[in-house]
């Protein structure tokens, strides 16, 4: 979370116990939406990461610091990429589709990949830091000399919400919908630390899909 360690924390256990339930609801519904289901989980192991971050930053531990961040841009410079599109292929219907997403997701693999491996390489091109009650991941890309910043997010938010938005199950598309509200909204309030404040409230539009396990646990909803 962008706000304090006990807030991460917090939110973490939540995530996590929320996508394990999901995922415990999947069994006797649909095999194909276990990584839908997982969402809440992978997002609350996110949050805990972040939390170690806060730690980190708290206590002056450079060594848990870059450890701690290089978990979280794993998750949110490559894991998402591949994940989200991968899930849709998983449970997607429709032939066309299906290999959009499939592709998609190869293109999320090889983008994410070009972006997260330079941290582990170059250590001066991550920097963490705390500005206004938020972390701030202060990245270099090797896209920075030939695209601007918005581009690449614009490109990264089209991988991650164009089989979202366009899958035929509305349980997606509704997500899909929530998690570009969200991005939004860090766009216009927290731009400044994008990277963690988007994370947290996507995490939160992950407790939909919570919602769509338990209490309307349906599958292919058009």
């Amino acid at each position: 979370m962008c706000f304090s360690t006990t807030a991460s924390f917090s939110s973490a256990a939540i995530l996590v116990t929320g996508g394990l339930l999901c995922l415990k609801k999947t069994t006797p519904i649909n095999k194909s939406y276990w990584m839908f289901a997982l969402l809440p989980l992978m997002f609350g192991i996110q949050q805990a990461i972040e939390g170690s971050v806060w730690w980190a930053l708290g206590t002056d531990d450079s060594r848990n610091l870059r450890l701690s961040a290089l978990g979280f841009l794993f998750f949110s410079h490559f894991i998402w990429l591949v994940w989200v599109p991968f899930s849709c292929h998983l449970t997607e219907p429709v032939h066309q589709r299906k290999i959009l997403f499939l592709l998609t997701s190869g293109v999320g693999a090889v983008f994410g990949a070009t972006m997260f491996i330079p941290f582990l390489l170059y250590s001066d091109w991550l920097t963490v830091l705390i500005a206004n009650h938020s972390i701030v991941y202060q990245t270099t890309l090797i896209y920075d000399d030939y695209l601007s910043r918005p581009v690449v997010t614009a490109g990264y938010m089209l991988v991650v919400l164009v089989p979202l938005m366009l899958s035929s199950d509305r349980h997606y598309r509704i997500f899909g919908a929530l998690i570009l509200l969200s991005a939004i909204l860090t766009i216009m309030f927290f731009y400044f630390a994008f990277i963690s404040v988007w994370c947290y409230f996507a995490a939160l539009a992950s407790l939909y899909i919570y919602y769509v396990m338990t209490a309307n646990p349906q599958t292919n909803n058009v």
